[in-house]
């Protein structure tokens, strides 16, 4: 195996693949390049380290330097800088963009051209076999077009389901026990909070880390294509704005509302490669099982709760139990485990 060459990589995919081939070659672990940067003075997670080797895009400058210093490559850290500063300036993508349309940073995006039709893009593992419309159809000022611009070259992508989707329960639903849905097939009010979150604008935040908030992000794995529910710090959580609406019988909607996309309503996907993920969709119906949630309280806090999707026996968490910032939030059976616990607290209206 070859030294790898970061400034003869043609794309993102090629660089990450040049950074695990530089891990390759040093024969270390992932905790001992934790180790090796902290006595650097850097800061790489072991954790973070895994992670920018099973994406395809350009991890941020600062982790590459360390990365790479870790790996014993000191002296190649301006030659790495600069290949990526490379391919984030052209714009390289996973999923292809239209020529006209290219997103920076190697972020991926489906924000269609001006005309209003569908961009082009390469094949991509979709959530559906039915095509979803982005939010970017509307008409909108000439402000936030311009704010929307800025957003999709960072990849902000949220999705639409079509008006004539079949309005019947998502195979979700069927995957229940008896113990949360009846022979009625209705949704199970017995398990609703005797005490209840405020409707309107909130907050919601893991208990275990209140500095962090549910907000939109993507996934890690850069397996699923558009916006989804992760943790990030709660300083940096909006836009979108959370809403809870409540629906019926204990039930709400949880809305984010972004100054051009929108409100959507988050759903729980039931389709590969995203299922039991959590993606924000426009089109928010009372008879769609996976966008209605009902809150249980834990005692735990005043505003503790566990979040429960309808109809089923699950409850939301985060990937693996993490405590990273970008954990992804998704549906997964109910424990006692820290990370299915949230707080939920109402914030001025704005």
């Amino acid at each position: 195996m070859g030294e790898p060459r970061p400034d003869d990589a043609a794309d993102p995919a090629e660089f990450v693949e040049m950074l695990r081939r530089l891990k390759d070659r040093s024969r270390l672990t992932y905790r001992q390049l934790e180790q090796r940067a902290a006595a650097a003075g850097d800061v790489l997670a072991r954790s973070t380290a895994a992670d920018i080797l099973r994406r395809s895009t350009l991890p941020r400058p600062e982790v590459v330097a360390a990365f790479v210093r870790a790996c014993g490559a000191e002296d190649q850290v301006e030659a790495w800088l600069r290949a990526r500063h490379r391919l984030a300036a052209g714009a390289y993508a996973q999923t292809s963009p239209t020529p006209d349309h290219q997103p920076a940073d190697g972020a991926t995006s489906d924000h269609p051209p001006a005309d209003g039709t569908a961009p082009s893009v390469a094949p991509v593992a979709a959530p559906s076999t039915v095509p979803r419309p982005r939010w970017f159809t509307r008409p909108a000022p000439l402000a936030l077009l311009a704010v929307g611009a800025l957003l999709a070259a960072l990849g902000v992508i949220w999705v639409q389901r079509p008006d004539d989707e079949p309005r019947t329960p998502s195979p979700l639903a069927e995957r229940t026990s008896s113990a949360s849905v009846g022979p009625s097939a209705t949704p199970d009010v017995s398990a609703s909070p005797s005490t209840a979150p405020s409707a309107g604008r909130s907050q919601i935040r893991p208990a275990r880390n209140p500095q962090l908030c549910l907000t939109d992000g993507r996934d890690r794995t850069g397996q699923y294509p558009t916006e989804i529910a992760v943790q990030r710090p709660c300083a940096g959580a909006t836009p979108p704005d959370t809403y809870l609406e409540p629906v019926t019988d204990g039930l709400y909607f949880i809305k984010w509302n972004h100054p051009v996309h929108g409100p959507g309503c988050l759903t729980v996907i039931d389709v590969d490669p995203g299922r039991k993920l959590l993606e924000p969709w426009e089109d928010c119906r009372e008879d769609r099982w996976t966008q209605l949630f009902r809150f249980e309280p834990t005692g735990s806090a005043p505003s503790a709760f566990r979040i429960r999707p309808a109809r089923t026996d699950l409850c939301v968490g985060l990937h693996d139990d993490d405590t990273e910032e970008s954990a992804e939030a998704l549906v997964e059976p109910c424990t006692t485990s820290a990370d299915q616990v949230f707080l939920v607290d109402a914030l001025p209206p704005e």
